[in-house]
């Protein structure tokens, strides 16, 4: 099968397309033909050699890519609920033996997809899984009772985006931090109040709350300055494990979404999120997989409002 493959960290330009075996689903796994796969900052960190310490038992080539949508292509022994042909979504860690998504098919767990509407998108559905599955996470650890508010950093991004469409469902009061050209999108996407990016955000947010908000989705890894915004005995919830926040008079807590990529009761939620209009995918632009060094390249050099999607 054709891949975006890499053999040693670097630049964008150390991705070439390769050729790998196609992979044989192992008993409860499936083989999915990956019709569209995301390109996220993850990616591009391991590329770049950032997770090098987390891939040492993993021999090159490397086949990045974590999020994905396609059909099932093969079932191994024991498999139940999918068949052959199904649309799906799915969640694989690339820093593994196998890689990730960026090819023509991907093995996984069963329990690391779920099955999508036979009219879904799929180029919509492949932006949903990590980033949707990582803001159901950090609603969850918070814990907000309905009416609460919530202040999401990073909303004009595919996490924070999600966040808050997520949080509104839950019956929360979002407010969301944005550019003025991004702010009518936050709106659109269930934020009640937008605020300011920037050094004028701390004041509007403690205008409008002068007791604090309950929590903090901190998708735009802001840290102590968007911590401080929260009440005492409020949640805060880190995006990154390199940007924890470490607040005292908070409950505070990161997201690893990847000790969750077995969780299908989740991933079926979000697929049904998708279907019901809930979520909304934004993609930012497709392009072959031929052009993954240049999808790189585009995420790395930031300001996308959506997500490069690859098309296998």
């Amino acid at each position: 099968m054709r891949a975006a493959i890499f053999d040693r960290f670097g630049p964008p330009d150390v991705i070439h397309i390769g050729d790998l075996p196609e992979p044989v689903p192992g008993p409860g796994g499936v083989v999915v033909r990956v019709a569209a796969v995301t390109v996220n900052p993850t990616d591009t960190l391991m590329r770049a050699g950032m997770q090098a310490a987390l891939m040492q038992h993993v021999p090159p080539p490397w086949v990045a890519g974590v999020e994905f949508a396609g059909h099932v292509h093969s079932l191994g022994a024991g498999v139940a609920g999918v068949a052959v042909g199904d649309k799906v979504l799915g969640l694989v860690d690339a820093r593994r033996p196998g890689g990730g998504g960026h090819a023509e098919y991907v093995r996984v767990a069963v329990e690391s997809i779920a099955r999508l509407d036979p009219a879904a998108d799929l180029v919509a559905a492949a932006t949903v899984a990590m980033n949707g599955l990582t803001a159901r996470i950090a609603l969850a650890i918070l814990a907000l009772p309905h009416g609460a508010t919530l202040l999401v950093t990073g909303g004009a991004g595919a996490a924070g985006g999600y966040a808050i469409q997520l949080a509104r469902h839950a019956g929360l009061r979002v407010i969301a931090d944005a550019a003025e050209t991004d702010a009518d999108l936050l709106r659109r996407l269930g934020a009640a109040e937008v605020v300011s990016r920037g050094p004028a955000m701390a004041g509007a947010v403690r205008a409008l709350h002068p007791g604090g908000v309950d929590g903090l989705i901190d998708a735009a890894l802001l840290g102590a300055p968007a911590a401080e915004l929260v009440r005492d005995g409020g949640g805060a919830i880190a995006l990154r494990r390199s940007h924890m926040i470490l607040d005292p008079r908070l409950r505070t807590s990161g997201v690893m979404v990847f000790d969750h990529a077995h969780d299908a009761a989740a991933l079926a939620w979000l697929a049904a999120r998708l279907a019901d209009g809930t979520l909304t995918p934004r993609v930012a632009r497709t392009l072959p997989l031929a052009e993954a060094a240049e999808a790189h390249r585009l995420v790395e050099r930031g300001g996308l409002r959506g997500r490069i999607v690859l098309l296998p």
